[in-house]
């Protein structure tokens, strides 16, 4: 048997080189005749519709922050947010110290959407259920059950109004030979006392109890969402301190709160508008999307009961013939046309993921769920690549290879008809070693992307799988 395969996988470049011209343009032909051997090529067909998202269920490390217009309906992004317990901390001398002012710390790199138009930020505390170490919390949950949005619970004076590209604070980082541009956002004096009233911070169980969080929200302009890399809040307190001449001094100190990977947090994605602009996409049956983050995402769907006729017709009876795919290429045509004249700015930022993962429908929720790694046989990564041909044309691909996964599934003793797959954007951390780079964790897009690509109903190049498979007689 090894040594059958050794041999088709040395015919198979020769024989695909010789036909390459016609073998997938005349849908199946024969590559090699043979009572031992059996060698095809064959291309298939699927079919492709947009489906909105399911909620994200991660813990984000960045956040998204405002509103804005897009081509792909309407965003609205806020946060809800637990503070770190800085275990073991006392306020010095606390029976003479006093709190001046409490400040919100937002810490942003960028934004979607046009910098030069202002943005209101207000923020709420939490004053009905706490977010828990253990719970799961959708991208798209009910603010109600966790926030009144009575005034009470209105812990800024007034809406903090900015303009991202103008940022009024900053600090220059050596690291990165860059300023910095943060919001101060100075909270309500009767919040500042509540909070500084809080003493007990042995747990974080402890302090959540005393103070459930914060939830920032955007309440003034509609043209653009920032993306956040950090949040803090600082107390800025003084108190009294005896000295040997009997004389007390007085001394100022800051003592600052983190959203830090200690804590939950949760990036609220809403988009009221999704279904009509869905609706509308589907019409374009030519072109299908995928928008992040929680948009909408594309669903492929494959005929297996095709595959498995047509391998009998071309191979023979699967019970005389061990069959094997040795290649299966699916080959996604993203449309990019990056246009640096468009009169909304906005656009500029509306560029393919980087990475965009296809996953068994059926896999989807445990993938994420339990923080898995891509594999070949439920879900394959692929990179955003460029081509350019020779008249300097750049063309833009995902490729995947769906040959462990196809032979694993012609083999498998519970036969489907039909295998779902979904396109999903992902954000791919990785390792570097000396000699590799390995991947660490996958994870739903949580930054603004649309990549569009040729359906597989386009009328010019539709989506196809281009199919290499073999054929061993059991009986030799």
């Amino acid at each position: 048997m090894k040594l059958y395969k050794l041999i088709v996988y040395l015919l198979i470049p020769i024989l695909l080189l010789a036909c390459k011209d016609d073998v997938m343009d005349a849908g199946s032909s024969t590559l090699l005749e043979s009572d031992d051997i059996q060698v095809k090529a064959d291309t298939f067909s699927l079919a492709s519709a947009l489906d909105s998202c399911v909620a994200l269920t991660l813990t984000p490390d960045s956040f998204l922050l405002g509103e804005c217009d897009t081509h792909y309906g309407t965003i609205q992004a806020d946060i809800l947010t637990q503070l770190a317990c800085p275990e073991g901390f006392e306020y010095p001398y606390p029976e003479t110290a006093e709190v001046d002012s409490v400040c919100l710390f937002i810490y942003y790199n960028s934004w979607y959407g046009d910098g030069q138009a202002p943005l209101g930020i207000t923020v709420y505390e939490m004053d009905r259920a706490p977010l828990s170490e253990t719970g799961v919390y959708p991208s798209d949950l009910q603010l109600s059950d966790y926030c009144s949005l009575a005034d009470s619970t209105h812990i800024t004076n007034a809406s903090r109004i900015i303009i991202p590209a103008e940022p009024t604070d900053s600090f220059y980082q050596s690291s990165t030979d860059r300023y910095q541009p943060f919001i101060r956002i100075k909270l309500t004096d009767t919040f500042a006392k509540r909070f500084f009233a809080i003493q007990d911070f042995s747990s974080q169980e402890a302090f959540s109890k005393a103070f459930n969080g914060l939830y920032i929200t955007s309440d003034f302009g509609g043209s653009n969402v920032l993306y956040l890399t950090e949040i803090n809040m600082a107390v800025y307190y003084h108190f009294s301190r005896p000295t040997a001449n009997g004389n007390d001094t007085i001394l100022h100190d800051i003592k600052s709160f983190y959203a830090n990977s200690e804590v939950r947090k949760v990036n609220r994605f809403i988009y009221p508008n999704r279904t009509e602009v869905l609706d509308v996409y589907a019409q374009n049956t030519d072109t299908n999307y995928i928008v992040s983050p929680a948009n909408i995402y594309t669903q492929l769907s494959l005929r297996l009961d095709s595959i498995y006729q047509r391998i009998e017709q071309q191979v023979g009876d699967t019970n005389n013939y061990r069959i094997y795919v040795n290649q299966a290429l699916l080959t996604l045509d993203v449309l990019y046309d990056f246009d640096l004249n468009s009169e909304r700015p906005r656009d500029r930022w509306d560029v393919p993921a980087s990475n965009m993962l296809l996953i068994k429908a059926s896999h989807f929720n445990d993938f994420f769920a339990k923080n898995e790694l891509p594999s070949d046989t439920a879900a394959i990564l692929a990179a955003l690549t460029a081509t350019t041909d020779s008249l300097d044309n750049v063309s833009y691909t995902y490729t995947y290879d769906l040959s462990e996964l196809l032979t694993q599934q012609l083999r498998s003793s519970q036969q489907v008809e039909e295998l779902t797959f979904m396109l999903v954007p992902v954000a791919v951390a990785t390792a570097n070693s000396s000699s590799s780079s390995t991947i660490t964790s996958v994870k739903q897009l949580q930054t603004i992307s649309a990549t569009r690509i040729r359906s597989a109903q386009n009328a010019l190049q539709p989506i196809r799988l281009e199919m290499v498979y073999s054929g061993f007689h059991r009986t030799r």
